[in-house]
């Protein structure tokens, strides 16, 4: 019987071991993994800042895994003008990113239109206006000190003057010199035209345009003649602007490259800063190219991880990083803790300025007949 005893004994220990032995194997067992996804990413020069940081903070966080699918961004270090994509000369099917970050809605919508088959979610990651920036004696000069709006109208009355005699400006001297990107090559320079066009046809949709009216050519002609050379300016207008000190006073740029440039601007002069009556806006939106050699389901897979990019920028966290960058949040406006922000209220930056609605419905037609438009007056 004691035989019997001890053998139930072993036999319990040897069962227990078992056991405690195979919990400890499940236990350490390696999760099944699924193959990770890489997606690389392009974007417009105005968001590279903001993106390099959102990017890196993404690849460490735990939204980057959709669908027990480890999401790779992988940014690309050169960003790229929105034109350069839709011109149709820079990407095809076989080189483009599998995301784009393009500065406007329009310029995917443009993109498709030459067959470059993005899939786009339709929802702004952030936004940055077209704004004015004049020296301060010539913005006095030229609303009457205030009693006029600065805007288009006494911009054009200017530039059609040709210098500031001709004016009638007695405290100002030389001629009118006006700065804004060249619109067939940078987005920031279309969007001057369409700007200019919104404020004299009173109009914000421009959804059945396809010729550029002739009134508005003429009347837009003169500020063209007031940029003393195109050729270098280059992209950014606040960088040239501070470089030419007081000979360029009156400039026209997206709101982001004012306030990065804001410190070199107030060092060298006093300005003035407003907001078109009809708001040009870049919206930033994200789109996923299509690959017709993947699998539906893959694409469906890219697409997830897309939207789950998407979700993560517009986290309220994530919204409340931009404008350390210079843009603005989707629903919030920026507050006196934005630094940028806060030294631009002394020039006339607002925490919230007028600027929806704003414009739409750009054609791809129209787009290309006012770059096309703007070279041969320019060259004439």
């Amino acid at each position: 019987m004691r035989q019997i005893g001890t053998g139930i004994v072993i036999l319990f220990v040897l069962i227990s071991l078992g056991i405690v032995g195979l919990g400890y194997l499940q236990q350490n067992q390696p999760e099944p993994q699924s193959t990770p996804l890489e997606l690389t990413l392009t974007i417009n020069p105005m968001a590279q800042d903001w993106m390099s940081n959102a990017v890196a903070q993404f690849n460490a966080s735990d939204a980057r895994y959709v669908n027990n699918i480890a999401v790779t961004i992988t940014l690309n270090p050169t960003p790229i003008e929105d034109i350069a994509v839709w011109s149709g000369n820079t990407w095809n099917n076989q080189n483009r990113p599998d995301l784009w970050l393009a500065s406007t809605s329009a310029s995917i919508e443009h993109a498709n239109a030459f067959s470059m088959t993005f899939n786009s979610v339709n929802t702004p990651l952030a936004q940055t206006p077209l704004v004015w920036v004049i020296s301060a004696d010539v913005a006095d000069t030229i609303t009457q000190n205030g009693a006029l709006p600065l805007d288009w109208d006494v911009i054009q009355q200017a530039a059609s003057a040709g210098t500031w005699a001709n004016f009638g400006a007695t405290n100002l001297q030389g001629n009118v010199n006006m700065a804004f990107s060249l619109p067939d090559s940078t987005i920031e320079g279309l969007m001057v035209l369409y700007s200019a066009n919104a404020y004299y046809s009173r109009n914000l949709d421009f959804s059945n345009l396809l010729s550029v009216p002739t009134d508005f050519k003429t009347w837009f002609a003169p500020m063209i003649d007031s940029v003393p050379n195109f050729n270098t300016i280059g992209s950014n207008v606040a960088t040239f602007m501070v470089s030419r000190g007081t000979s360029v006073n009156i400039g026209i740029m997206p709101e982001v490259k004012l306030l990065n440039q804001i410190d070199a601007f107030t060092r060298n002069r006093a300005i003035r800063v407003a907001y078109p009556e009809y708001p040009s806006v870049f919206d930033f939106s994200l789109a996923l190219s299509i690959d017709q050699n993947l699998s539906s389901n893959d694409n469906t897979i890219r697409q997830q991880a897309m939207q789950a990019f998407v979700d993560w920028l517009l986290a309220p966290e994530q919204q409340a990083q931009l404008p350390r960058y210079g843009l603005r949040p989707i629903a919030t406006p920026p507050t006196p803790n934005d630094d940028l922000f806060r030294k631009g209220m002394d020039v006339g930056v607002q925490y919230d300025p007028i600027i929806r609605p704003y414009l739409t419905g750009e054609e791809s037609a129209y787009s290309r007949n006012l770059m096309s438009w703007f070279t041969q007056e320019r060259t004439r």
